[in-house]
């Protein structure tokens, strides 16, 4: 394994993190994720930001609205942020998706889901699907173009933007997965060979599902497990990026090759010499800009001739 200079200083500096005592697990594993923003670099300035809080169930859902500027109805993106499903919020990607919708010039709406394990599946994906919903019926008063609508995710918002694309595919212009959970069996040939790091571990992964999917019915649900799917009839033009040094690597893969071989136009991108979580590393490593620049070029593609 032949990281990059770049990795390892990102590395260095998740080493020295340190949260508060007396919190639960999950708990530690936010606060320590909260700790990686400034490994994302400066915040860009957006033409304007603006924040929507949706109720479901008697449970707020906040949404982050990233406008690069004052034109009506331009394409949007759905955001679902990472965490392996029990970590992750608006703020812990706030910097990157600042860039992104500066790069793109498409509006962005990050979703604030419910996390495990107070609310395991399908709390989580139910509120990406409110959500999703209520910007399709919202279009016109959030001034975006219902036709171009696209959905993005890392990680485990990977496995939930998958998901949320199959449920509304006919409204979906295109899909964009950032290294995504795609399997629960934690037994591919990336996973055994990266069980102990780097940042992501076998021992966490467990955990994460265990806390995710604590009904043992739900274990085998496609809507959980993206890479259990098998209607894929339709699906929009996807990106799917993978690091090289990534556990999740295999699974994405083997994902990116079921879709082709059901007929979807899949591009992916394997970034050298990276690890899992760097697109929120770019104040740091020189390929998050890269990456962001080949979602923008797949983007546009299909938002400039739709």
């Amino acid at each position: 394994m032949t990281l990059s200079e770049q990795v390892n200083k990102v590395l260095a500096y998740i080493q020295d993190i340190e949260v508060p005592a007396n919190l639960t697990p999950w708990e530690t594993g936010r606060a320590f994720y909260e700790n990686f923003i400034p490994l994302a670099g400066e915040k860009e300035t957006v033409f304007q930001i603006e924040e929507q809080t949706l109720l479901k169930d008697n449970h707020p859902i906040r949404l982050r609205i990233y406008r690069p500027n004052d034109t009506k109805k331009l394409p949007v993106i759905i955001y679902f942020h990472g965490g392996w499903f029990n970590a992750g919020s608006l703020e812990t990607h706030d910097t990157p998706l600042r860039q992104l919708t500066n790069r793109l010039q498409a509006i962005i709406i990050a979703v604030d889901y419910r996390l495990a394990p107070e609310y395991p599946f399908p709390f989580g994906l139910n509120d990406c699907e409110f959500a999703m919903q209520w910007i399709i019926d919202n279009a016109v008063s959030l001034r975006i173009n219902a036709n171009k609508i696209s959905i993005a995710g890392d990680s485990a918002g990977g496995a939930l933007a998958a998901t949320v694309t199959r449920k509304f595919r006919q409204h979906i212009m295109a899909l964009l997965l950032i290294y995504p959970v795609t399997d629960n069996s934690l037994k591919t040939a990336s996973w055994i060979e990266f069980q102990n790091g780097p940042l992501l571990d076998l021992k966490g992964g467990i955990q994460a599902w265990n806390w995710y999917l604590p009904n043992i019915e739900d274990q085998n649900n496609p809507d959980a497990i993206p890479l259990l799917a098998n209607d894929f009839e339709a699906l929009p033009p996807t990106f799917i990026a993978v690091a090289e040094y990534d556990p999740l690597r295999d699974e994405a893969v083997q994902y990116a090759k079921k879709l082709q071989t059901n007929g979807v136009n899949v591009t992916l991108n394997l970034y050298k010499g990276t690890t899992h979580g760097f697109f929120q590393m770019g104040g740091y490593i020189d390929d998050t800009e890269v990456l962001i620049q080949n979602m923008s070029d797949f983007f546009k593609t299909y938002s400039d001739t739709k």
